[in-house]
């Protein structure tokens, strides 16, 4: 009997479970039609609300007119178009002398009521300043024209509403009343085809419209001055781009990576063509220079392969080495005869000074030829990246050659340098190219597993390991000092880094990229420690670096006060990080963090470098436990600008 009895009891309790489960989803299931009934986009409150913003808006609209109509039967010169008045101002062209007078004299029913704050009277036409899109839709409605911008001092802000007035074509004119357009305010949003930038518009700041992924047309007006950095950057739709002529400046990576932009014109009042400016626009085949231009900085073509012809105009003073780098089709340089500082060699393919002392440029044509490439005699400098020219295996460097670029120039395939014998500035060894007194280690090109490095050096400059991608371990010498960006960044078999006690240098990106082996780092350097595979300042209150590749979340140590410059940059997996409450300062610590997508920053942190999240190209919010604008700089790079920023306080 007692066996029943409990058999029963658990049987009512199973039945007690499954009726308070059913019951829990019945709740949810009633919660959800309940919310749609009431506050869903067709609900009975959301229509309540959109029934009383047409009957209020209705109500501005009416007493408008009845004013215009009024201060006609007054004065028939009155003209409506002229009617202007908001908050601190009344104004219309019969207007008595020493009338003042504000919007609620035009419109009396607006003081207190929902759009109070939010109307303006322009050109006797009236205009909802809302970002609400209920509010919006209601003014639409009744054909009143709507400013959905966030629009400060003039300047056009990063807000969720900005394609608000983007017609069914993808079409949006920015209004006239815009002097810049904010930093990120059109950044990585969808559906933009065409956008239309009035003369008022003088400039178009800080990755405006970068990474817009349907941006097709660009049509900015005359009155436009300045393209700020980054403002069209990835935006690979783009076809053709019409700059006016009051055009003065354009910045650095302005059209970076639009692979459709197929021909350029540079306006006549533009001196600079900034670095990186038109990089990896690999379908570009025209490009005009105007004829006022001065200096085309590094990068500024990069990679351009679709370009074949290009005219450098008579004023050019300035071309940075690595100007046109891996335009590998471009092959028919025209100098005007008239420039005094260049001149290009048809034979030898080679853009360079009038002194014959610097190449800026090598057509590919003369590249592709051969597997020896040979710096021509009286070249002082040489800083030609032709690193995509796997077919070059052995460069000869020439007696009168002082001073080149870094081996990233070169591709991982060159196996030999040969030094003339009579230069005075450049040494080999073991299969390392150095300076002359071997201090400093500018190439390795060995191809074996180990290799030893003169005793004697104490710098090893960037890529310096790119042509030695076997090695597998490294000791270094103890006379070295410092360590460059990515001289291990191409050794992806390293299994040990052994760094000694000199060294007192060590730039975060040493590494980069390559997150295979173990650093360690001698006890008594003064300067550095390795915990964990992250490398510290020696106290550990600054991480310089993660020497690992980080999968989801990373938990800052508690000791940390400061994140280094790039101690997190290319961590393209962190798909979160948890800040210590101590933190005081975030340098440009998170660039190419493409996974993260929210970060919370301490009460502690009292400053952000201003392009903390630069290229963090996935970041969507940033929350901040701090009071609005008590950290200088925001948004701190972030693409979408200030949209994303949430001050918690």
């Amino acid at each position: 009997m007692v066996k029943k009895k409990s058999k029963r009891k658990t049987e009512e309790k199973g039945i007690t479970l499954l009726a308070l489960t059913i019951t829990i989803i019945v709740l949810i299931i009633l919660s959800a039609v309940t919310y749609n009934l009431t506050l869903g986009e067709n609900g009975i409150i959301t229509k309540a609300y959109e029934a009383k913003y047409l009957t209020e808006l209705a109500q501005y609209k009416e007493e408008l007119e009845l004013f215009k109509a009024e201060k006609l039967l007054e004065n028939n010169n009155f003209e409506g178009e002229s009617l202007t008045s908001a908050y601190n101002s009344l104004f219309y062209n019969t207007q008595p002398e020493g009338e003042t007078g504000t919007i609620y004299d035009v419109i009396k029913s607006l003081e207190g009521g929902t759009f109070d704050g939010k109307m303006e009277i322009i050109k006797g036409e009236l205009l909802l300043n809302s970002q609400d899109m209920t509010e919006i839709r209601m003014a639409q409605k009744l054909d009143i024209q709507v400013n959905p911008y966030l629009i400060v001092d003039g300047v056009l802000l990063s807000a969720n509403t900005n394609l608000a007035l983007m017609d069914e074509n993808g079409s949006l004119t920015i209004p006239e009343s815009v002097r810049a357009i904010g930093e990120g305010a059109f950044a990585d949003l969808s559906g933009l085809k065409t956008i239309i930038i009035p003369g008022t518009v003088k400039e178009i700041r800080k990755n405006a419209f970068r990474n817009n992924k349907d941006l097709e047309n660009v049509i900015i007006m005359e009155g436009v001055e300045t393209i700020g950095n980054a403002a069209f950057r990835e935006c690979k739709k783009i076809v053709n781009v019409e700059l006016p002529e009051s055009l003065t400046a354009i910045k650095t990576q302005a059209f970076y990576q639009c692979t459709n932009l197929k021909e350029i014109r540079i306006p006549s009042q533009i001196k600079i063509i900034d670095s990186y400016c038109f990089y990896y626009c690999n379908s570009l085949t025209n490009v005009e220079l105007s004829e006022s231009l001065t200096s085309i900085e590094t990068g500024a073509f990069y990679s351009c392969t679709s370009l074949d012809n290009l005219y450098i105009p008579i004023n050019v003073s300035n071309i940075t080495n690595g100007a046109f780098s891996n335009c590998t089709n471009l092959s028919n340089i025209e100098v005007d005869i008239a420039n005094e500082y260049y001149e290009y060699d048809k034979t030898s393919g080679s853009l360079m000074d009038k002194n014959k002392t610097n190449i800026i440029f090598i057509s590919g044509k003369i590249l592709s030829s051969s597997d020896t490439f040979k710096i021509p005699e009286g070249i002082v400098n040489f800083s030609v990246r032709i690193n995509n020219y796997t077919n070059i295996t052995t460069i000869i460097i020439p007696e009168s050659l002082q001073t080149m670029g870094t081996a990233g120039m070169f591709s991982k395939n060159l196996e030999n340098v040969e030094v003339s014998p009579n230069n005075k500035y450049f040494s080999t060894e073991n299969n390392c190219l150095y300076n002359k007194d071997k201090t400093e280690l500018i190439m390795c090109f060995s191809k074996e597993t180990t290799v030893e490095l003169a005793n004697t050096v104490k710098k090893l400059n960037e890529y310096s390991f790119k042509q030695a991608p076997n090695i597998t371990n490294i000791d270094l010498p103890d006379s070295v000092e410092s360590i460059l960006s990515q001289v291990f960044s191409q050794c992806k078999n390293l299994e040990n880094i052994n760094i000694g006690e000199k060294v007192n240098s060590i730039d975060p990106l040493f590494k980069y990229s390559n997150y295979s082996g173990i650093v360690t780092i001698a006890e008594n350097n003064p300067n550095y420690t390795v915990e964990g595979n992250v490398l510290y300042n020696k106290d550990k209150t600054e991480i310089i670096t993660v020497l690992y590749g980080i999968s989801g979340k990373f938990i800052v140590n508690d000791t940390v006060t400061r994140i280094g410059t790039q101690a997190f940059h290319g961590q393209y997996q962190m798909t979160e990080i948890e800040l210590p409450n101590n933190l005081k300062e975030i340098a440009n610590s998170f660039n190419y963090c493409d996974k993260l997508t929210s970060i919370y920053i301490p009460a502690s942190v009292e400053k952000i470098s201003t392009l903390c999240f630069s290229d963090a190209s996935n970041l969507e919010k940033i929350q901040i436990d701090k009071e609005p604008g008590s950290i200088e700089g925001s948004p701190w790079g972030a693409i979408r600008g200030d949209r994303i920023v949430e001050w918690l306080r």
